[in-house]
């Protein structure tokens, strides 16, 4: 064990201690109010505002407070020759010997407080994933980049002793090391609300602004008034028409308020695409891959190329019709779910490329899999009984949904619509279902090369998930009695270190001479 003031074997002279930033107290207290204040806030001015026995609250928050600044202010930490020590905790002091080579991602988050005082906070990650091996919370932008480029083994010649006399300049040309970066792509202002446009994070603000309303009496009420009277306004419409049996007005009205929706939900897509994505570079030094972006908060977050490990290129409707996709990729040990559209945990290197050209991502594909060619890829379609197996699984939901139907135009003659509006239904279903499933069919193969396994699958969504072939770990075979008659299985397999939450690729309706192929020229790599 080295302590501070010794020498650790390797390293030009005694390591130092260093602590956070001295301001690093001031955005602990931040992240308490953050986390406790703002719900209590916001329940004393919504909810009951004659509780009085909220006032004693203050009492514990501020100790809480005072805790979170103490703990902040016991965190250190040592550079000790290939390894980093960080110390840490009051009561329960925690000593942990991170060496160099187990780190595997460094990012940097910077919100706009953050930028504005000209600290950051440093996460570093190992190939475990799961908990961060570490989080300095915060640094100095020169620490964090002097702390970076000696955990990256670029600027090892840097000891802590000169590091408090380095000027800034010296300090950020440490990040940049021996390989000079090499920029690969960038977002303009146009390309971001593109990807805006052709997103749906809309809806995820929408989702998490009814999460927090929903669970406040007083704001429910509040959001009633204020929605109220247009709803009502418009169920008295549709009640009207339904009544009168006018559908042509009833199904232009409920078209317009559909489209008036969607307009919403893509302006609040671009905003949040703004935010998230400006000023968004993609680098390459060394063998690293560094993607910076963001307005309100800055991400700066990186990857090595080895720990790539499994690549989905996708491409929605309005993309494929503006020439656009997005490359996503997991990292080895990255085990955070990956949500879609981008909106993943904060620091985390999960795409290459939020928006591109399908010839800047197959650029950067080979980039990743230099022995990948895209053209040359050994289709191999799915069989003609998996769309019956499709069809099957349409009906068996569908059956009930008509059962109901029939039911409510049985009961309620005077709301409902007549059998003949109910069969129609019915046959529009049944045809957009197997119209929908034979397109699924038609676009849907797999290729499995000496380096990797590509599966498409997709209809208004198209996507490619690649998988290194050396990076599969485990196979997982599966079949029920209806697809045991159908002579379907169902392939699964998942990669090193992969998410524990969804599967790295998921082939389902696979022939069993097509799964019998694959179970042999896998297990091998395996």
């Amino acid at each position: 064990m080295s302590e501070a003031g010794h020498s650790a074997p390797g390293e030009p002279g005694p390591a130092v201690q260093r602590r956070l930033h001295p301001l690093s107290w001031l955005f602990a207290v931040g992240g308490v109010a953050r986390q406790l204040l703002l719900p209590i806030l916001a329940y004393l001015l919504l909810g009951q505002r004659d509780s009085e026995w909220s006032v004693w609250l203050i009492g514990p928050l501020g100790l809480y407070a005072l805790w979170a600044v103490l703990h902040t202010r016991s965190f250190s930490y040592q550079v000790l020759g290939s390894e980093l020590l960080v110390r840490e905790g009051l009561l329960d002091r925690t000593q942990r010997h991170i060496p160099f080579a187990r780190i595997h991602n460094i990012s940097q988050q910077s919100q706009f407080f953050h930028r504005l005082l000209g600290v950051t906070v440093l996460r570093l990650d190992s190939a475990a994933g799961g908990k961060p091996e570490a989080v300095m919370a915060v640094l100095s932008l020169a620490e964090a980049a002097r702390l970076e480029a000696v955990l990256r083994g670029q600027r090892a010649e840097v000891s802590d002793e000169a590091a408090p006399t380095m000027p800034i300049q010296a300090s950020q040309s440490a990040s940049v090391g021996a390989d000079s970066p090499r920029v690969l792509l960038t977002l303009p202002l146009r390309e971001i609300v593109l990807l805006g446009l052709s997103s749906n994070g809309g809806m995820l603000l929408v989702g998490a602004f009814f999460g927090a309303v929903m669970p406040n009496d007083q704001a429910r009420r509040l959001l009633g008034q204020w929605l109220g009277a247009p709803a009502r306004a418009l169920g008295r419409l549709f009640i009207d028409d339904m009544k009168d049996h006018r559908w042509l007005h009833l199904l232009m009205l409920g078209l317009s308020a559909v489209l008036m929706v969607l307009l919403l939900m893509r302006l609040l897509s671009v905003v949040l695409a703004v935010l998230r994505y400006h000023g968004f570079r993609l680098e390459l030094q060394g063998e690293r891959l560094l993607a910076s972006h963001g307005l309100s908060t800055r991400v700066r977050a990186g990857a090595r190329l080895p720990r790539l490990q499994r690549w989905e290129l996708s491409a929605s409707w309005l993309q494929r019709r503006l020439g656009r996709c997005r490359l996503a990729v997991s990292v080895a040990g990255d085990t955070a779910h990956q949500e879609s559209e981008g909106l993943g945990p904060v620091g985390q290197f999960s795409e290459m490329a939020p928006l591109a050209t399908p010839a800047q991502a197959q650029a950067l594909l080979h980039l990743c899999l230099p022995g990948l060619s895209w053209s040359a890829l050994p289709w191999q379609r799915l069989g003609r009984p998996s769309l019956r197996r499709l069809l099957y699984g349409q009906w068996r939901l569908g059956l009930p949904l008509g059962l109901v139907l029939l039911l409510a135009a049985g009961l309620w003659r005077d709301w409902a619509l007549p059998w003949w509006g109910i069969a129609a239904v019915a046959a529009m279903l049944l045809t957009a279902g197997w119209l929908y499933a034979r397109a699924w069919v038609a676009f849907s193969a797999f290729a499995l090369t000496d380096d990797v396994l590509v599966f498409r699958s997709g209809v208004f969504t198209q996507r490619w998930v690649i998988v290194a072939a050396s990076r599969v770990q485990t196979l997982r075979f599966s079949s029920n009695a209806l697809d045991r008659r159908l002579g379907l299985v169902h392939l699964q397999l998942d990669t090193q270190g992969g998410s524990k939450l969804q599967r790295a690729l998921d082939i389902p309706c696979l022939e069993r001479a097509q799964a019998d192929a694959l179970h042999q020229r896998l297990w091998r790599r395996v």
